[in-house]
């Protein structure tokens, strides 16, 4: 099991995570999961792109952006805790994809969607259920082939899942 820090990026992960009710360790995990620690991590998800975004509208578009660019970028996790362009969009982020790569941002939009996700599946799941969403989509939360919440248990301390009042 990795030993967790207070800080990863030199950014501190506990003040975004406490802010939003978190328990620092599960978003500690995580980064160690998705990006293992390297605020500029990129990845194109070419089916999610196909899927859902290609020949699509697009709802927002920044000022000299082209739509082009902007659904690929929407089909790129980015940052931290590798947060879904399209995702971000959705709940409200409206800069350049880019400045998801900045520790602080990223992981400040990151853990607004694990907020939320706690928000809608905590009580009928567990954080097992809430890390399955933030992975695959809210339609994967009780998906038991899904097999992210192993991987983000084996870097919580103890090997257990926050307590749910923590």
């Amino acid at each position: 099991m990795a030993t967790l820090c207070l800080s990863i990026a030199g950014v501190n992960i506990d003040g975004t995570a406490s802010a939003l009710g978190l328990p620092v360790e599960l978003p500690q995990s995580m980064i160690m999961v998705e990006s293992h620690g390297n605020p500029f991590a990129t990845r194109f998800e070419p089916a999610f792109f196909d899927r859902y975004l290609k020949n699509k509208p697009l709802s927002f578009v920044p000022p000299g952006c082209s739509k082009d660019t902007e659904a690929i970028g929407r089909a790129t996790s980015w940052g931290l805790l590798q947060i879904m362009g399209e995702t971000a969009r959705t709940i409200g982020f409206r800069g350049w994809f880019g400045e998801l790569l900045t520790p602080e941002i990223g992981l400040e939009w990151g853990c607004r969607y694990l907020a939320r996700l706690r928000d809608r599946f905590l009580n009928t799941g567990g954080w097992e259920v809430v890390c399955r969403a933030y992975n695959g989509g809210p339609g994967n939360a009780h998906n038991p082939a899904n097999t992210y919440p192993a991987k983000v248990l084996e870097h919580l301390p103890g090997g257990v899942w926050p307590q749910e009042g923590f």
